[in-house]
């Protein structure tokens, strides 16, 4: 697959990364909020409870003490008793604002009574570390009891599609041609009952598509058996009308049934050949392609001598390839077969270029919507009205020897313009 699809393992991982990281975003979100709302009011409140207190004191007694505790120190201005205010206070106005010149920035109150300002100054340490203490412990707890259940979520989670997971890999695993005959006990000692649903059906299925597998590759062995005997019967008949002496018109239709036998020939050989289990046979040493090209071309111009045809070739290189020599003068001759029946007048153009075969041919072309469907078995464009006879299969063929062998055919085609065919070959790798 040119794209790969996300497993479930990583889904279910990247699930319980996305909650816990959501979980833990809100919590913090909340424990900053808290932390900015005692700020904002719980601290404000107690600074202006505060100074309320002291003027209220004050009022009786002027000389009263500041305020001075840990965190909490007072100054009053023009006051005899009082240090002096610290210049970047003093300039501060009335009201309650964090001083940004210190590096503690420091929460400041400021009020004014009876022609006094008095400045409340309180340093937020101890009450940052009372935060740490009674904020980020309660945090860690509450993400603990939190992260738990999703560990345990995933745990189960992971555990339930486990056996999924394997029958999936056991599967990437099938080679259909070597058949479905899977070891899934390690996958029913475990799995669910879901689970285990699946895997019947996917038995039963491989079971299916194992005996059409066979059956398939059963008939096509034994109809290309079978159909050698009458087409051998046809071979001898035709010899034998060949020594008869037979008038023009005669010798005409024998002669066209040559090219038909043939081509039943190459189809019924290209089958038996794809419907064996083994590799196809190679060539001991590597051959010349270019040869076998040219051995095909000469075959094909002898059977469509009464074509007036421009036929030509260039070999740019020789290409030396060990391979099914049988299967790849199946293909060549399907391709220049076709380049031959469906082209009445023009050219047709033999190219071997690098790795490429390449036959082109000035013919009727092949439709858009076609061209799509030439590799299916039996399908002609306009069945009715075309001229060439034949079954279908020529192409069909030639695709799949390509994709048991490796090879890539690629057809380019223009309605009234004519076709081009691509065969490549790729090189071995030693």
């Amino acid at each position: 697959m040119a794209r790969k699809q996300k497993k479930i393992h990583h889904k279910l991982v990247r699930a319980m990364l996305i909650q816990l990281v959501l979980i833990s975003g809100v919590t913090l979100l909340s424990v900053y909020g808290a932390a900015k709302v005692v700020e904002k009011v719980l601290i404000k409140q107690a600074l202006e409870g505060e100074a309320d207190f002291y003027w209220k004191h004050y009022k009786e007694n002027p000389t009263s003490n500041l305020p001075r505790t840990l965190n909490l120190t007072g100054y009053m201005e023009r006051s005899s008793h009082s240090e002096p205010v610290p210049e970047d206070i003093a300039k501060l106005p009335i009201g309650y604002q964090r001083l940004e010149t210190r590096e503690k920035r420091p929460l400041v109150h400021v009020s004014e009574r009876y022609g006094r300002k008095l400045y409340l100054v309180f340093e937020e340490g101890q009450v940052a570390k009372l935060a740490l203490f009674f904020g980020i412990t309660p945090l860690a707890l509450v993400l603990l009891i939190i992260y738990l259940p999703a560990w345990i979520s995933y745990y189960m989670a992971k555990r339930a599609v486990s056996p999924v997971i394997k029958l999936s890999r056991k599967m990437e695993m099938v080679d259909a041609d070597e058949g479905f005959e899977i070891d899934f006990s390690d996958i029913e000692q475990n799995a669910d009952a879901e689970v285990n649903v699946l895997l019947n059906a996917f038995k039963q299925y491989a079971r299916k598509v194992e005996e059409y597998v066979d059956r398939e590759k059963n008939f096509t062995r034994y109809a290309s058996h079978e159909l050698r005997t009458p087409l051998a019967v046809l071979k001898g008949s035709l010899a034998l009308l060949e020594r008869q002496d037979l008038d023009n018109r005669q010798q005409a239709v024998v002669k066209r049934m040559h090219p038909m036998i043939k081509e039943m020939e190459d189809l019924l050989e290209a089958l038996l050949l794809l419907s064996r289990d083994q590799t196809p046979e190679e060539t001991s040493a590597p051959i010349s392609l270019n040869d076998l090209v040219e051995e095909q071309l000469f075959q094909i111009q002898k059977i469509n001598s009464d074509k007036d045809l421009d036929v030509s070739k260039v070999f740019e290189n020789n290409i030396q390839e060990v391979i099914p020599e049988r299967l790849f003068c199946i293909c060549i001759n399907n391709l220049i077969s076709n380049a031959f029946n469906y082209t009445d007048q023009g050219s047709i153009k033999l190219k071997i270029k690098d790795r490429d075969i390449i036959i082109e041919d000035t013919g009727c072309g092949i439709h858009p919507a076609a061209l799509k469907r030439v590799h299916e078995p039996f399908y002609r464009e306009n069945r009715e009205s075309i001229k060439v006879k034949g079954f279908g299969l020529g192409l069909s063929i030639v695709y799949r020897i390509c994709e048991q062998l490796g090879w890539k055919l690629v057809i380019e085609s223009e309605q009234g313009q004519g076709t081009k065919a691509t065969l490549t070959i790729p090189k071995k790798e030693v």
